[in-house]
């Protein structure tokens, strides 16, 4: 009630000031100083594990920054439950996280999916661990194993098996009891023997593991002196890793030196109580206050004194839980826009995070227990409610496997990583003088920078989630350098509503200095000689790019030279496109080029290794890349673009008949299209919903709990019939239910297949996900009715309207979508 409170009061507040509150008057440049010099990173503080690999491949850590090969690394990293996803297709999937960015594959090892009867571990089909990891060392993906013993992951007791949780005391469970410790050897010594050859130090992709997860108590026999037996029960088993990972949040406990704690944060609480509008969250300020995420959901524990702060100063500031997504849990059901998760990560670079990890960055499904569903459950004492097997986390690749919007929005700033994260890593964070007071505070601009000597990037954000910001009218910044104070950009602007983004400044390409762009770095390749950067323009933002003349001797552009004035090369109101936008001649070596993209452009714009060379890659479909072979998904349509820079020496082949075109700015273009395929997808109605009972309040988080079986028993019911299909030739089949309702579920006779709670958006179905479960069972689709005053929350219009009755149960459209298939074969 307190929380429920609070949030009333805010929201009273906010729509007596206005949504964004009073607007922000800007009257001279935004000013930071950053002219404090960067610290060197301590080193021998941490006490991990071995980090040579054969060939001399290293990988470490120091106080700031994650190391490889000797150099500054910030990768990305990305969450994918591989049991909770089909094994047949977890090679391509993998594929789409590596094109979209992804570097380090975390997963959770579920101790209920592997040991469910004591002493009975299964490995095999969706479960086989191993044949995952050696799928990650195929294609260059690095691994970090999440081995708990306990998980979360919305599972069923956190992933602790039923026997292990009826058979010990609450008080011994997630301690240094005996009995516990005794149980969870056999089942970590099943792990390291799916391991054998794969961690690091023998030449495989596994870097680090996670011990625990969420830990916080703080009782005899817990806390850091707990963690501290579960390392060294990993090493007296052979997990011998580069690094160690615990999550650091909510009044984390671990062993000084000994882990790193690893941080995150969430668009949206959907395990909070009430069903009121949240307050803004803060993983839309930058934080310099702390590295918390605010609430992560969190459960059990104690209210544990945090550690010391000064403590952290000895470990990198690196995010494993950066929500990808959130779920839909019964009592809140958020439903995310692209920006909602994409508008955090410049406030989180820019508040200095070295690792940036998603959880999730695929969705999935839980798999059918041997002995009960396998979901967290208020039922069993957990303190969430979420649909059996749905687990489609609103992630960028989502349970169908196909990519989200997200995926490509999220994929404009990985590239920037895979690239440039090496000079962003040793930068430190700076923030300017005024910051916003709290989260809440919406009139204060959010930005920082970060520096190394005087080269950095700064971080701009104007979003945050439900609450729309002003646009920022007059915006210039100031950034004191040591030994220079650079003023950008050289007119004010209008920064939009909505806009976040991330600009360069006294950056070297290739020894042309450029002082600064208002444009946000994307990507480069070399082209024989010749580097080129790619940018991309913020809409509404007028891209500027400025060179120092004193290295640089001539700049060009497609309407001709640009004449140097008060010792800079100025290129003002660049029109974004698919062509070189500016050639820059360095006083040595060969010239530059520069692509600025619009972001529509750029989030079509992949690179891979194509022909033996780096090339770009510009198409609308779905997309990833297999040893020299594109791969190309397109939804609904037939047709298939893409063009590719640079061009082939010798024309590609087609899975379908290529079509070569023109030259669109430097892509040269080919399309094809697939035979139109049209699937047939009928509802006959079965049932109609019966009268459900008001919604119970009630398990351990006191808020509204998903009904029971015998109400379920009450659903609407309708038989489903699909015509022509056939997977034959095609990716995928998606089935799309627009309905409204309380919860959906989709049958195979009694075989449920997966479900689904309602937020109000369609609802999407693999058809090759549940194909191997059919087994010529009739197909039933059941809507349990949402009640008028269920205590839920919904976003702002997606609450449907009722009828008469108080309640509703309706489908209003079945569709069975076609995703095409292109495969274009680079080789010779």
């Amino acid at each position: 009630m307190k929380t429920w409170l609070a949030n009333f009061f805010f929201l009273l507040a906010i729509g007596l000031s206005g949504a964004a509150g009073p607007a922000w008057a800007q009257t001279g440049p935004l000013v930071v100083d950053a002219t404090a010099p960067t610290p060197p990173p301590e080193t021998g503080y941490l006490r991990l594990g071995t980090t040579t690999a054969p060939g001399g491949h290293t990988l470490s850590a120091n106080s700031q920054y994650l190391v490889r090969d000797g150099q500054p690394w910030l990768p990305v990293m990305g969450e994918f439950h591989f049991s909770r996803f089909p094994r047949a297709r977890w090679e391509a999937q993998l594929l789409k996280m590596k094109a979209g960015g992804v570097q380090i594959v975390a997963t959770y090892l579920f101790w209920i999916f592997h040991e469910e009867e004591k002493g009975k571990f299964d490995f095999s089909g969706d479960r086989d661990f191993r044949y995952f990891v050696q799928l990650c060392a195929k294609h260059q993906l690095l691994v970090l194993a999440r081995i708990g013993p306990w998980n979360h992951a919305e599972l069923r007791n956190g992933g602790f098996p039923d026997w292990l949780v009826k058979g010990l005391p609450a008080s011994a469970l997630r301690s240094n009891d005996p009995a516990y410790l005794a149980a969870v050897r056999p089942y970590w010594h099943q792990l390291r023997t799916q391991t054998r050859g794969l961690l690091w130090k023998d030449g495989g992709p596994i870097i680090g593991i996670q011990l625990e997860n969420e830990y916080n108590r703080g009782k005899a026999g817990q806390g850091a002196v707990h963690i501290a037996e579960l390392k060294k029960i990993a090493l007296a088993e052979g997990f011998d890793v580069p690094l160690y990972t615990v999550t650091g949040w909510q009044g984390a406990r671990y062993p000084e030196q000994e882990v790193l704690p690893v941080f995150g944060g969430y668009p949206d609480e959907p395990w909070g109580r009430g069903p009121a509008k949240m307050p803004p969250v803060e993983v839309y300020n930058f934080r310099f206050r702390s590295r918390e995420g605010g609430n992560l959901g969190i459960q059990g524990g104690e209210t544990a004194v945090r550690n010391n702060p000064a403590q952290l100063a000895h470990y990198p500031f690196l995010g494993a839980e950066f929500g990808g997504g959130i779920p839909v849990m019964y009592r809140r059901r958020p439903l995310l826009a692209p920006a909602d998760v994409a508008a955090m990560l410049p406030v989180q670079l820019g508040s200095g995070v070295n690792l940036y990890g998603y959880y999730m960055f695929h969705g999935g499904r839980n798999p059918r227990g041997q002995l009960s569903w396998l979901q967290e459950s208020s039922r069993t004492g957990s303190y969430n409610d979420l649909p059996r097997i749905g687990y489609d986390f609103q992630a960028p690749l989502g349970e169908t496997g196909a990519e989200s919007p997200l995926f490509a929005q999220l994929k404009l700033v990985h590239y920037f990583l895979n690239d440039f994260g090496g000079l962003l890593a040793p930068m430190a964070p700076h923030a300017h003088a005024q910051q916003p007071a709290s989260a809440a505070d919406l009139t204060v601009p959010r930005w920082a920078v970060r520096t190394q000597g005087r080269r950095g990037f700064l971080f701009f954000n104007n979003y945050v989630r439900n609450y729309p910001l002003p646009a920022r009218p007059g915006v210039q910044f100031t950034v004191q350098l040591p030994g220079e104070t650079l003023t950008f950009p050289q007119q004010p602007v209008e920064v939009p509503a909505g806009s976040y983004f991330i600009w360069p400044f006294n950056l070297d390409l290739s020894g042309a200095q450029l002082k600064y762009a208002t444009a946000q770095l994307f990507t480069k390749l070399q082209v024989g000689t010749e580097p080129y950067y790619v940018f991309f323009a913020q809409l509404g933002i007028p891209a500027e790019l400025v060179f120092d003349a004193t290295s640089v001797q001539a700049v060009s552009t497609p309407s001709g030279p640009v004449a140097a004035t008060g010792g800079q090369f100025r290129v003002a109101d660049i029109m974004p496109g698919l062509g070189v936008a500016l050639t820059v001649q360095p006083r040595t070596g060969p010239a530059v080029r520069v692509l600025v993209l619009t972001e529509e452009q750029a989030r079509h714009t992949w690179k891979a290794l194509l022909a033996g060379t780096e090339r770009l890659v510009h198409t609308p479909q779905e997309i990833y890349f297999d040893r020299g072979q594109v791969q190309l998904q397109s939804e609904g349509q037939p047709a298939f673009a893409l063009g590719l820079f640079p061009s082939l020496p010798t024309a590609p082949s087609g899975s379908l008949p290529l079509q070569k075109g023109g030259l669109e700015g430097v892509f040269q273009t080919y399309t094809a299209t697939a035979p139109a395929r049209t699937i047939g997808a009928t509802a006959q109605a079965e049932q109609p919903g019966g009268l459900v009972p008001p919604i119970r309040m009630g398990g351990p988080a006191k808020g509204a709990v998903e009904p029971s079986d015998t109400a379920y028993q009450l659903a609407a019911s309708w038989g489903l019939a699909l015509t022509g299909a056939d997977l034959n030739g095609l990716d995928d089949i998606i089935l799309r239910f627009t309905y409204a309702g309380d919860a959906i579920r989709l049958l195979a006779g009694p075989t449920l297949l997966t479900d689904d709670f309602y937020n109000g958006a369609p609802w999407r179905v693999s058809y090759r996900n549940i194909a191997p479960d059919l087994k010529g069972q009739p197909l039933q689709l059941r809507i349990l009715p949402l009640r008028q005053d269920a205590p839920i929350y919904l976003e702002d219009g997606q609450r449907p309207s009722f009828p008469a009755s108080g309640q509703v149960s309706e489908l209003r459209q079945v569709e069975a979508i076609p995703r095409y298939r292109l495969v274009v074969s680079t080789k010779p």
